[in-house]
């Protein structure tokens, strides 16, 4: 207890003594007021000590900064102070910074204004990029942190400004090596499909005309694994886990993928890891190798023709001399039955029907061995005229088991007409249009069906149609009839065989087409350049 105290405290004991309680509520009130004066004074040394305290700290960090500090009156823009970082990083000396503005280092002095006309109390200013200017005239970007603040008592604007010169450049190097590479990705004629988490975020011109999407962007976002077909979706998901794993490429992988409008695409598929946008992704790089497995098919089919046309080459030298043989003794025998008046009649007349059985029997086996010939010769084969109707009527020989009871085989041939190309080609479309009109009539009916050959001459085109009234073909699907792989044949058929017979007919510059009956059946008709 201080002296001051002690003595309040022994008047009031004498004031109570002698019954002065009248001075004593006095005496009390004053003693409050000087205890509260004494108590104002205490916290105003305290806030005082703090305030110098907090001013300290603020020069210290002020002065210590890394970062390029300023202050600068906010009604005249002059700078009141800067650290030594700014001093190094604008090239000014302190002195010839407090005689200047804040728009003087400014790159974008209109810009600045602005931003610190928008500073209110309390409020901060953060900008990513401003252009600033140095002694020397050298123009870089900055990161720029402004706000106001109270410093002695005075309103002030400070900035904290960071060089960011290399990353800017980097980030200028990165936009355009993204750039090149969104560049070389549009410009690829192999499809580019990106999906992250599962998701497509990004697909090239080719992916997008390849699958038919050019004016659809509905398929960003959907599910990747959608464009793949049902089948071979476990396979393509056990892939992208090998992805994601590796962290590589991993080898292309032959899949179906599944078209806008429902069509499938054989593709070769390749897939890595890549950095999209900046994020991890998944890019596939979709080969469209549909034409190649046509071409493969049909040249897997040429060789298995090629090795028919030697066995039947086999087959027919080593059947031609017993043949010969054969029909040598049907002649000698007919010839003996008729020199031979005292056979009885009718004994010659069963003998000679025997004979009449055998020879057309040993003829039937003579054509089989040239029909197989004429249609398993090589692709060396040189095109030439040919008799459509002869080539037609070959076909049907080699169809002739496909055509089951009671169907009935119809020929229709109006006009004699020839066309230009290789027998060995043609051939083979009008024997697959035969045998597919054939397996187009239901097995065990009783009905009665009918395939017909109708053969005709319009102005130029020789045209020549295959119809019968089988099951015929879904109205959905006759567009679809001559796609590589599409076959209605469930559990059986490659569906290459209207793809290469298309093939054929357009390499020879005609046309094959295909019309569904309303009633049933289907219509097959092939044009061609007529020769004259």
């Amino acid at each position: 207890m201080n002296d001051r105290s002690a003595a309040f405290t022994e008047l009031d004991r004498l004031l109570q003594e002698h019954g002065r309680h009248d001075l004593l509520v006095e005496v009390r009130k004053a003693t409050a007021s000087l205890d509260a004066f004494e108590s104002h004074e205490r916290t105003i040394a305290q806030v005082t000590r703090s305030m110098l305290e907090s001013e300290k700290t603020y020069r210290l960090v002020f002065s210590q900064e890394i970062d390029a500090m300023s202050l600068f009156d906010p009604a005249s823009g002059m700078f009141l102070d800067v650290n030594d970082s700014w001093v190094s990083l604008y090239g000014y000396s302190r002195d010839e910074a407090l005689g200047m503005r804040v728009v003087d280092v400014s790159a974008e002095p209109a810009q600045t204004a602005t931003a610190i006309a928008r500073l209110g109390p309390g409020n901060s200013l953060r900008i990513d990029v401003r252009w600033h200017r140095a002694k020397d005239g050298t123009v870089f970007p900055v990161e720029l942190t402004a706000g106001k603040l109270v410093l002695a008592g005075r309103d002030v604007i400070y900035a904290v400004m960071r060089d960011i010169t290399q990353r800017h450049r980097a980030e200028q190097q990165l936009a355009r090596s993204e750039s090149s590479y969104r560049a070389l990705m549009e410009s690829m004629p192999d499809g580019v499909i990106v999906h992250r988490l599962g998701r497509i975020v990004y697909m090239s011109p080719s992916a997008r005309r390849m699958l038919g999407y050019e004016h659809d962007d509905s398929i960003i976002g959907k599910p990747a694994i959608d464009l793949v077909h049902p089948d071979d979706q476990p396979k393509v998901l056990e892939r992208v886990l090998a992805t994601l794993s590796n962290g590589g490429a991993v080898a292309p992988l032959e899949e179906r993928l599944v078209r806008r409008d429902g069509t499938v695409v054989v593709a070769e598929v390749a897939a890595l890891n890549t950095t999209f946008d900046g994020e991890s992704a998944v890019l596939a790089i979709a080969r469209d190798i549909t034409a190649r497995k046509e071409i493969e098919a049909q040249l897997v089919m040429n060789d298995r023709l090629a090795s028919l046309g030697r066995l039947a080459a086999s087959v027919g030298h080593e059947l031609n001399n017993p043949l010969a043989y054969v029909l040598g003794n049907v002649a000698l025998m007919e010839h003996e039955l008729a020199r031979s008046p005292e056979m009885p009649e009718d004994v010659a007349r069963r003998f000679a029907t025997y004979v009449q059985v055998v020879g057309e029997g040993a003829r039937r086996m003579r054509d089989i061995v040239h029909d197989l010939k004429t249609l398993a010769r090589g692709d060396g084969e040189e095109g030439g005229p040919i008799e459509i109707q002869q080539l037609l009527d070959v076909c049907v020989n080699m169809a002739e088991h496909q055509l089951r009871a009671p169907t009935k085989l119809v020929k229709e041939y109006r006009d004699e007409v020839s066309v230009i190309g290789t027998e060995t080609r043609l051939g083979q479309v009008f024997l697959n249009l035969l045998v597919n009109a054939a397996q187009s009539i239901p097995e065990g009916t009783n009905e009665e069906h009918e395939v017909r050959i109708v053969v005709r001459q319009a102005e130029d085109l020789a045209i020549v149609e295959i119809s019968d009234t089988g099951c015929g073909i879904p109205a959905s699907d006759v567009d679809r009839i001559f796609e590589p792989f599409f076959t209605t044949k469930e559990g059986s058929g490659t569906g290459l065989g209207l793809s290469i017979s298309h093939r054929i007919v357009s390499s020879a510059g005609g046309a094959l087409t295909c019309e569904a009956r309303p009633g049933g059946g289907t219509v097959f008709r092939v044009s061609l350049p007529a020769s004259r």
